[in-house]
């Protein structure tokens, strides 16, 4: 009736999240940097003309974009860690001391004002929401141990079967 909870699952699914976080964060740093390049053209252009005011006013610009690209390179820093040590739970099975790092992690990162930016927020809120489940199922005891492994069948062991004996094959010499 009720599916098993498996922390495994759940941080390859929280993985997944943090990865498109990631990226999408990536692209809006490089969609601001580039947007800020075209403003320091403009200025420049401006400037060359004379008209000091709105040159002033594309100044204060991009420094506001260059703020919210440092901002974003930060966010960038603290969402790697958060993919590496995920990736480092699920290689040692480890989940009840990574979960409740995570959960207040990202936590404080769900409050910055720049994961509020309308590309992110949806992003971060379901990011949080997958952290909190995986720290209830690890905690909960229903977490898997170093001796884990994934329930398989006679088909998935023959299958496992041939993939080895296809490697061992590659790997002899030939002559």
């Amino acid at each position: 009736m009720f599916r098993k909870r498996d922390p495994l699952r759940k941080s390859f699914e929280v993985l997944y999240s943090v990865r498109l976080i990631k990226d999408r964060i990536s692209k809006l740093q490089s969609r601001i940097d580039e947007r800020a390049g075209d403003l320091t053209k403009r200025l420049t252009d401006l400037e060359s003309r004379g008209e000091g005011y709105l040159a002033k006013r594309y100044a204060e610009e991009v420094a506001k974009l260059r703020d919210l690209s440092r901002k974003l390179a930060i966010l960038l820093l603290i969402v790697d860690k958060v993919d590496l040590a995920l990736q480092h739970a699920i290689v040692l099975r480890e989940f009840n001391l990574i979960a409740t790092e995570l959960r207040d992690l990202v936590r404080d990162l769900v409050n910055l004002p720049e994961t509020k930016l309308p590309d992110l927020s949806i992003l971060f809120l379901e990011l949080e929401e997958s952290v909190r489940e995986l720290s209830e199922i690890s905690i909960a005891g229903h977490g898997a141990g170093l001796s884990y492994s994934p329930p398989g069948s006679s088909e998935v062991k023959a299958i496992i079967e041939e993939a080895r004996e296809a490697l061992r094959k590659r790997l002899e010499p030939v002559t």
